[in-house]
């Protein structure tokens, strides 16, 4: 059998394993140890200090949490000198070995200018709990830059670690592009697409900031940089050392980002040399992408992969050296997924020769919950414990032993953190509103509400059956005199019925006076709503709060209607897209929310507006559109319209979140607005 299909072997076999039930004794579940961050990237610890660990957040930030307690102020702050571009950012973070007595602090960015810096920095010396910026020295490269001009903005790596043997590792994207178009990751000319190992322990005032090791690989050559310890990757997203002060084999753990079918995880047992080539662009996992290239060397395949079936961005872990999983998990490899929050364990079988084969993969995934949604990063402290951030929640949760505790109860109507400072808008049947960052999103309850009791007793108009395209797991919150739910994409809509509820049997004639109709009630309306009352109906009104219309039964029944007479009961009407009939969203500027515009109303869904970049991807012979957001994910378009098929093109667009674990990033596109 040769190694390709050993691998391939053990891939389903180890997917096959992630499906099976981990035993009651040996789950695990998640503990939130901080939460509050805005987009989080990376948990280190001190080496000095075991109770201190730093996190990193994007926008440029880093926060120092001694014993669980996050600073009030940040260890770090240049968030005016990161680019806020959509690959841009603060993306890794390392402290020294020696940090204790150096107070050096690396940190590897993307500048204002989209260019890749590392920089050094040292700790404040009237603050042991902050970094002095005037400190900041930035690493000089082989062509004298004290920058890696980066061509495309996207495929930038971004981990920093330094290994067991004291020096500093950097991984390096390929520069982006679509199939790394230059080939840098093959180019011994230039550090894109690359690890490089650096000695940093010169002196402060070394002009060029590091040494390259007497035994690097490529060291003495003139046809390839010396910085170089491997070649061939494409998006390294994370890499660990198994710690041998840890009781680790000291071996570097690679994940790197696939290009649109595989993700990857290689392995170098320490002592190996260096001068690996991982394969990109010949190759994507274990299979021929750009072939007819030349490779600057023979090609090392990786150890594990896995294709965009079970996930799409690879998030590298670390080898659990601590305790408090139980022995069981000792040795094991996490890992996850980005873009679907998965995470998972296996172990790893070491030969002789320091080659690694997989066994007994297991899922983790349901265990973890939302700890896990956008895995952006692990983390390890000093005992070995394991940690995941999410980049969705910013929260940075502990691994513990044990089931998951039991599900939090159904919130209660104008539950959420606090921020509102208007009433629950959304207390309606089978509704209630949750409060983030001072807006209200509208949740349908776990369980339908109960029926108001019916004043008069007179038999309940039936309503027409809800629409449903089988993604909603709730019943129909919306089935209430007047009013239908249709289901789309994994969320309920209120529709009025298309005929008036039927008139209630006529009671025997009586020589009473005519009894003048009850009017409706005149709706409710705050003053920002611009649109008509979309729910003036009967038994029914709107009510328009924080911007949007929401409907409510009247107080008493509404008077009948003459019967009309029989007429042929139409099909059913599939709810319209969107559209721009109701004019401007009166929901934008609401934290969470946008607009979608059914039947002349506008409906508040949960979601978000954004500036994308939009991207065209080759896949064989298909062609994909997908739309880059400014969050840095990747979203799918289900039709980009052909005015706006422009490779590198900016557009504004609007997504609904979604709880279908098929759409990518749980939101999907409903409009695009414009270039």
């Amino acid at each position: 059998m040769t190694p390709h299909a050993r691998t391939r072997t053990l891939l389903a076999a180890a997917l096959v394993l992630a499906a099976t039930a981990l035993p009651a004794r040996a789950q695990i579940h998640a503990e939130t140890v901080a939460s509050g961050f805005t987009h989080p990237v990376a948990f280190v610890q001190d080496p000095g200090q075991p109770a201190v660990q730093v996190i990193a957040e994007l926008g440029g930030r880093v926060w120092l949490m001694r014993n669980g307690q996050v600073n009030d102020t940040p260890f770090l702050d240049i968030s005016d000198q990161v680019s806020p571009s959509q690959n841009g950012g603060l993306l890794g973070v390392a402290f020294a070995p020696d940090y204790a007595s150096t107070g050096r602090f690396y940190v590897n960015f993307i500048d204002l200018n989209g260019n890749t810096v590392i920089a050094r920095f040292t700790r404040a010396l009237d603050d042991i709990d902050a970094i002095d910026l005037s400190t900041r020295f930035d690493l000089v490269w082989p062509d004298g830059q004290p920058f890696i001009v980066q061509p495309y903005g996207d495929h930038n790596g971004g981990n920093l670690a330094f290994g067991p043997d004291g020096y500093l590792w950097v991984g390096l994207g390929d520069g982006g592009g679509d199939g790394d178009p230059d080939h840098r990751a093959q180019n011994p000319l230039t550090l894109l697409g690359k690890m490089l190992r650096l000695d940093v322990s010169v002196a402060d005032d070394d002009p060029i900031g590091y040494r390259v090791p007497s035994d690097n690989p490529f060291v003495g050559r003139d046809d390839v940089l010396p910085e170089i310890w491997a070649f061939g990757l494409r998006n390294p997203w994370r890499y660990s050392f198994d710690d041998p002060a840890l009781g680790g084999t000291g071996a570097l753990l690679l994940a790197d980002v696939g290009e649109s079918q595989w993700e990857e995880l290689d392995y170098e047992p320490m002592g190996s040399g260096g001068g690996r080539n991982y394969g990109w662009s010949l190759r994507e996992g274990m299979h021929d992408f750009d072939p007819n290239q030349p490779a600057w060397s023979p090609l090392t395949d990786p150890f594990f992969e896995y294709g965009h079936d079970v996930g799409d961005c690879i998030t590298g872990g670390f080898v659990y050296r601590g305790t408090a999983l139980g022995p069981s998990f000792a040795g094991r490899y996490f890992f996850g997924d980005f873009i679907k929050g998965r995470v998972w364990s296996m172990a790893l079988d070491v030969d002789g020769s320091g080659n690694v084969t997989t066994s007994n993969m297991i899922e983790h995934t349901d265990d973890l919950g939302d700890a896990a949604k956008l895995l952006v990063t692990f983390g390890q402290d000093a005992a070995g414990e394991l940690y995941i951030v999410s980049y969705f929640t910013g929260t940075v949760s502990r691994l513990a032993a044990g089931a998951p505790p039991p599900p939090a109860p159904p919130p209660t109507p104008g539950s959420g953190d606090g921020t509102c400072e208007t009433p629950d808008p959304f207390n309606i049947p089978g509704m209630h509103g949750e409060c983030h960052d001072g807006g209200w999103i509208p949740v349908p309850d776990s369980t339908p509400a109960p029926p108001a009791p019916t004043p008069t007793p007179t038999p309940t108009p039936t309503p027409p059956p809800s629409a449903n395209d089988g993604t909603c797991a709730t019943p129909d919150p919306f089935s209430i005199p007047g009013m239908h739910g249709e289901c789309h994409d994994g969320g309920w809509i209120p529709v009025p019925d298309s005929t008036p509820a039927p008139p209630a049997p006529t009671p025997t004639p009586t020589p009473t006076p005519t009894p003048t109709p009850t009017p409706s009630p005149a709706p409710f309306n705050d003053g920002t709503c611009a649109t008509p009352d979309p729910f003036s109906i009967p038994g029914m009104h709107g009510e328009c709060h924080n911007g949007g219309w929401m409907p409510v039964p009247d107080s008493t029944p509404p008077a009948p209607t003459p019967t009309p007479s029989p007429t042929p009961t139409p099909s059913p009407t599939p709810a319209p897209p969107p559209d721009p009939s109701c004019g401007a969203d009166p929901f934008a500027g609401i934290p969470g929310l946008v607009g979608m515009c059914v039947n002349g109303g506008w409906m508040p869904v949960p979601g978000v507006r954004m500036t994308g970049t939009v991207h065209r991807v080759v896949q064989g012979p298909t062609i994909v559109w997908t739309i880059t957001g400014d969050d840095q994910l990747s979203y799918t378009p289900a039709n980009l319209p052909s005015a706006f098929q422009i490779d590198g093109a900016r557009v504004s667009f609007v997504g609904a979140f979604t709880f279908d674990p098929a759409v990518v990033n749980g939101i999907t596109i409903i409009s695009i607005v414009g270039l």
